[in-house]
């Protein structure tokens, strides 16, 4: 057992931004004593992660496999919404997709709280330190010798069959190539090569890329809450009961888990706490709320000729060749917007009226990712047969909630997210499906040549199309949507964390991790997660405030 006193900082969890906080903290201040809880193992020394197959990992025994609530706009469906159980947290189940957002998310979210820091500008500086980019063009954008190593399918010699006709059938639908090939540098809407935290195929697990040497970390062990004395923070209680002490308390916990210690230790809304006998320490109505996830739809296309070779699982010599097991098998990520007479005409339905000042106005967003990747998900088999796509809505406007069970911290924390709740993210959806079709069946060289049509799932006799109505649409998301694993803003900045990361009403008290993002960032969550966990350790190196 670990000391239980005299510790600088205590940790709760050794995630993603945990590993990164610490090793940084450290770093920062050599002399001071940091100790990481973590509920899960220490998988560092276990070589089968680094090279395992992309998120097969998900589902196992690295994974909270945690469920939403029935979601009322998805037939009641519970949502599996994987995260991470190791040190490492997600950076160990991820699927290494490298995507930071464009400068459009980061200036939004310092507009909402009034400083320059969380503006891309603002953060700049610490998605740089996160990177040891694949090629020097656009420098001015990217780190060159930071922790992460970064490729790209191009950079790893992985050149599919379909990677220039697929390019081809997004310019004939509109989605131009972004300058350089480059999704990464601020402007992301329109086609860009895809991007990978990967060192020559293999994950890079954030303990092993931050080191926490001189860092104590404490695995296994579940956190019940942190102790407030007097209204600062002195340390951890375990579920066991054991009290750890220390002069200051980082909770990173994650988006999930974050608002349920914070709860657990009498931060909340007081009638939550009150209903589970919970002494109310600060009555805040905010923690919890503004909880938003990430959409993720798959869909399936019949090739006209399998016998070409075009996706894995066919005959193709090429998909042997150890590079086409360096990363995902897609070539580029395109991000598009929708037209802004319908975005303006759903926010309508949803807010009664409009204001030009709308965020979703103010700036130009890609509101939906997709990915055309060569193979077939399931139910498909991946025989060769099928290429597909998926599609992730970037910002949605849904909102739903993150509370508690009961006191036990081992109980999971109640996850609503509330997919598919609001007319704009009906509408995004819709045009979206629409513009998908119209890319594998439509007019383009993938419709004319490639394509055959769309496999639909089981319980669905109508391929998507073109022209599919507003209602078939409806109930291919409400059966099919997933979640991508993207949870955050549970605990937003500007209402549960001041600009500094710091709990109101409690001192000496941080929160690190995707719960403070403000806003729905529109990009795969890591790198923005990394960047933050950089930032919040320079931040809390320098608080002054006792």
């Amino acid at each position: 057992m670990v000391a239980t006193d005299g510790w600088d900082y205590i940790i709760i969890g050794g995630g993603l931004a945990g590993c990164v906080v610490a090793s940084r903290l450290k770093e920062y201040q050599s002399s001071a004593r940091i100790l990481v809880i973590e509920a899960g193992p220490d998988v560092s020394d276990n070589k089968d992660i680094l090279y395992h197959s992309t998120l097969n990992f998900v589902g196992g025994k690295f994974d909270w496999g945690y469920k939403s609530v029935p979601q009322k706009h998805y037939n009641g469906r519970k949502i599996d919404i994987p995260a991470g159980r190791a040190v490492g947290g997600g950076s160990v189940i991820n699927a290494c997709g490298w995507l930071r957002g464009a400068r459009a998310d980061y200036d939004s979210w310092g507009e909402i709280v009034g400083d320059q820091r969380w503006t891309y500008d603002g953060q700049l500086p610490y998605l740089k330190m996160t990177e040891k980019w694949y090629k020097t063009e656009n420098s001015e954008f990217h780190g060159q010798d930071g922790k992460l190593n970064i490729e790209s399918p191009i950079s790893t010699g992985r050149i599919f069959p379909l990677s220039d006709i697929g390019e081809q059938a997004y310019t004939e639908i509109g989605v131009k190539r972004l300058p350089g090939n480059e999704i990464n540098a601020g402007e992301n809407i329109g086609i860009g090569e895809l991007n990978e935290n990967r060192s020559k195929g293999a994950r890079q697990i954030a303990p092993l890329v931050y080191p926490l040497d001189g860092v104590t970390v404490l695995p296994n062990t579940l956190v019940e809450s942190v102790i407030i004395d007097a209204g600062t923070a002195v340390g951890a209680r375990l579920a066991d009961g054991t009290e750890i002490r220390s002069s200051g308390v980082i909770v990173s916990a994650g988006a999930y888990r974050t608002p349920q210690v914070l709860m657990l230790s009498g931060i909340g809304p007081k009638e939550v706490l009150e209903e589970h006998g919970i002494q109310v320490k600060v009555d805040n109505p905010q923690v919890g709320k503004n909880f938003n996830d990430h959409v993720m739809m798959q869909v399936n296309w019949k090739l006209k000729d399998p016998s070409k070779g075009y996706a894995i699982g066919s005959a193709n010599a090429l998909f042997a060749e150890p590079q086409f097991r360096a990363g995902a098998p897609i070539s580029q990520i395109a991000c598009t917007g929708v037209p802004r007479g319908g975005l303006e005409a759903a926010i309508i339905k949803d807010e009664s009226e409009i204001d030009q000042d709308h965020y979703l106005l103010k700036r130009s967003w890609a509101v939906m990712e997709s990915m055309l990747l060569y193979l077939s998900f399931p139910p498909i088999p991946v025989d060769g047969t099928h290429i597909s796509t998926a599609l992730m809505a970037m910002k949605p406007t849904s909102r739903g909630t993150v509370t508690i069970a009961s006191k036990n911290p081992a109980d999971a924390p109640i996850l609503d997210p509330n997919y598919y709740a609001t007319e704009v993210d009906k509408y995004v959806w819709r045009h979206s499906m629409r513009s998908i079709a119209t890319l594998l069946t439509g007019d383009t060289v993938l419709g004319r040549d490639i394509v055959e049509n769309e496999t639909p799932p089981p319980g669905f006799d109508e391929p998507l199309t073109p022209n599919s109505s507003d209602e078939y649409i409806d109930s291919r998301i409400k059966a099919q949507g997933i979640s991508t694993f993207h949870g955050s803003s549970s605990c937003s900045m500007g209402e549960v964390v001041d600009n500094d990361l710091r709990v109101r009403g409690v001192k000496n008290l941080w929160i690190a991790d995707a719960s403070v993002f403000p806003i729905s960032i529109g990009a795969h969550i890591q790198a923005a997660v990394y960047a933050l966990a950089e930032q919040a350790a320079f931040i809390i190196t320098h608080d002054k405030s006792g």
